[in-house]
């Protein structure tokens, strides 16, 4: 990674940073409630998925979307970047962004899990599948903000992803290797968990990378 490179990846961390912390903090907050009441834990969790999904939204529209309104092209050309090392650039520091915050709540709801009495160490292995999708849903919203230019395409995009997030909530549930062991002792690691997981990671892998094959391409990258 050249000094440039280094440079306009550190541009986005310091850009977004309140919006980081912001969803980190609320998130974070959330986490104790779950542990409080049945209805707590509903609420916290509404709380701390609605501060993820919030974080790649925002990144993905603040850091591509208002990027292309106000022309940064102009700025880009001014640098010794080709079009493929700014796609990969804003690929890297807008994940960056949301790595963070992303593995601070992660690591927080898993932690609640193994630590509250009243919430069965059974949840963790759907809690980390949860996790990687929510992971998976930011690379596809960033992926579709590289390559659609439309306002309304994209907002489709948005609505389509977050609904998906509950819709995949329900149908990991119903995955018999998964859902019958939510509420067990200990949590259960088995081939369904470690297939789901290999998928998602493929997936996003692949939306994270589908940028650099394509919207790198354009001549009209922004």
């Amino acid at each position: 990674m050249n000094t440039l490179t280094a440079k306009l990846i550190a541009k986005e961390l310091h850009q977004y940073r309140w919006m980081m912390a912001g969803a980190t903090a609320a998130g974070l907050a959330a986490l104790p409630m779950a542990a409080s009441s049945k209805t707590g834990f509903h609420i916290a969790f509404i709380v701390w998925v609605t501060a993820v999904i919030a974080l790649a939204v925002m990144l993905a529209i603040y850091g591509v979307g208002n990027e292309r309104k106000e022309r940064a092209r102009l700025f880009v050309l001014s640098l010794p970047l080709s079009p493929r090392d700014y796609v990969r650039i804003k690929v890297l520091g807008l994940f960056a962004c949301f790595f963070g915050p992303w593995l601070a709540l992660s690591l927080g709801a898993a932690t609640l899990i193994l630590v509250a009495p009243d919430v069965p160490d059974g949840l963790l292995p759907y809690t980390v599948l949860m996790c990687v999708y929510l992971l998976l849903n930011f690379a596809l919203v960033l992926c579709a903000a590289l390559h659609i230019a439309s306002e309304g395409a994209m907002g489709g995009v948005i609505i389509v992803t977050n609904m998906s997030v509950s819709l995949f909530l329900s149908a990991l549930g119903h995955v018999p290797d998964i859902g019958t062991h939510m509420q067990a002792a200990e949590p259960v690691w088995n081939t369904a968990f470690w297939l789901i997981l290999a998928l998602e990671l493929g997936a996003t892998a692949l939306a994270l990378t589908l940028p650099l094959l394509v919207a790198a391409r354009r001549r009209d990258f922004l």
